[in-house]
Formats: structure tokens, sequence, C-alpha cells
């Protein structure tokens, strides 16, 4: 059996809106910002890190983070294109721990084309809209954390 790959998953919320951002690899695929935490890295700092590397963002202040960490296994077609562009498959799905900021900034701070471009283009959604946009094999991470954090 194959691990789960450990990541987190940044909540940006901007007074009741939240960052939304599709994917670059991907058109019309949308979610939060999200990705791997290293070795010894607490979730927070993961989050920031990747945060900033995919947005440039660093004005935030931590909320919350969910007790829970959320797992979903990769959907076989995204194993088998792993494969094809890596060799191998290394993980089954990913195990989740959503942290949630608050956005303390200006939005001119927000640099999709920053050092890891992930994102083609963001918006301010409410938490409705992001689960309504979010893709299937995602949505009952995304719920779970959304109701953790009393969102909907």
């Amino acid at each position: 059996m194959l691990p789960y790959r450990k990541c987190v998953v940044i909540v940006l919320r901007k007074s009741s809106k939240l960052f939304l951002a599709e994917r670059v690899d991907v058109p019309n695929a949308w979610q939060l910002p999200q990705g791997g935490v290293e070795n010894g890295e607490d979730y927070s700092d993961a989050a920031k890190r990747e945060l900033f590397e995919e947005t440039s963002i660093t004005s935030v202040q931590l909320v919350a983070q969910t007790k829970e960490v959320y797992r979903y296994d990769f959907p076989i077609r995204l194993q088998r294109k792993a494969y094809r562009r890596y060799g191998e498959i290394k993980y089954r799905g990913q195990e989740q721990k959503f942290i949630l900021f608050d956005f303390t900034g200006e939005d001119s701070e927000i640099n999709l084309q920053s050092q890891t471009v992930e994102f083609t283009q963001w918006r301010w959604a409410s938490p409705q809209d992001v689960l309504d946009a979010v893709v299937n094999f995602k949505y009952r991470c995304y719920l779970q954390a959304f109701r953790e954090f009393k969102l909907v």
C-alpha cells in the first residue's frame, strides 16, 4: 500500500470571502493553495511557505487549523498521469491539514507569477462557491474542514 502525501491546504479569508485560484496545469480546475509539508516542518509554517511560494502573500494572521487530518485517494486517471510523467507512483493520495488565515494585506500583494507558478487567475469567493468549484475528489475534505471552521 502506498503512503499518503502529507500536505497543507491554505484557507485564506478576507472578510467573508476565501481566496480561490485556477490551476495552471488544469484549465477550469479551481482550488485553495496547497502543498507538501517537509520533514520536521510545522503545519502552519508549511502553509505560510507554500502560500508565499504560490502567491507572494506574507500578510496573514493565523486563525485556526483543523484538528483532523483529512485524506483522499488520487483518482486512477491522476495516478496514470503521474506514472507517465515520473515513471512511478509515490503516493496513493493526500492527507491534509487545513490552515485558516485572515488576509491582512492589500490585493496588490497577490502575485501569481511568483516562485512557483501554480495558478493562472484568482478571485475572492464565498465558501459555498469554493465548494461548488473544487474537483469532486477533494470536495469531502473541503466540506469537512469548512464545517470544522464554521464557514458553512
